[in-house]
């Protein structure tokens, strides 16, 4: 899927008849774009057709040495604190298409997907146009369905008898030992290479 920017879009959508009766604050959603930064920053266009992205300055605060030789010390926990300093929006004078997206629950059964394209000319929006709906089935239903599979193997006699006779066990060792010995291929084929060719 890979990174994506945020945007909301507080000017009006062209939404069709059955977008407007569905139960969705249009001008709240998030939708997401891939056309800006693509490093999870928020933006919004406002009612008046112009592109903001909503700067954030925070401060850092960082374990000190002692605390690194803590015992309660996580190395991936990379700062102490974040202090949230400054919040303001700053106006973005973009040229070019923004096309935007989002997958939204309609009902119990369905969901909908729709993207929109904004044109840009020198910062200030020229035209939003709707490119794309369709309606599929719910997220829900499908999630429900794998996990109520999912729970039925858990619970069947055959994954039982796997699991006592030491089935998963046998698999584990044999996988493992499988990858050791591609390690040590590996290992032989960076020295040939290194050395010898």
């Amino acid at each position: 899927m890979g990174m994506y920017d945020n945007i909301i879009c507080k000017k009006e959508l062209p939404l069709t008849e059955e977008l407007k009766s569905f139960p969705v604050k249009w001008d709240e959603i998030i939708f997401q774009t891939k056309d800006l930064e693509n490093c999870l920053i928020d933006y919004f266009i406002s009612e008046d057709g112009e592109l903001f992205e909503e700067v954030v300055e925070r401060e850092y605060i960082y374990y000190t040495e002692e605390e690194k030789k803590s015992k309660d010390f996580k190395s991936w926990n990379l700062f102490k604190d974040v202090i949230e300093k400054n919040k303001y929006n700053k106006k973005i004078d973009y040229h070019g298409k923004i096309l935007f997206y989002t997958t939204e629950n309609i009902s119990d059964t369905e969901d909908v997907w729709v993207d929109f394209e904004a044109y840009f000319i020198y910062g200030k929006l020229d035209q939003i146009k709707l490119t794309k709906v369709e309606k599929y089935k719910s997220r829900k239903i499908s999630n429900d369905k794998f996990w109520e599979e999912y729970n039925k193997e858990l619970n069947s006699f055959k994954f039982k008898l796997k699991k006592n006779l030491g089935w998963f066990w046998f698999w584990k060792k044999v996988s493992h030992a499988a990858n050791k010995i591609a390690n040590f291929f590996h290992w032989i084929n960076m020295i040939v290479i290194r050395y010898f060719l």
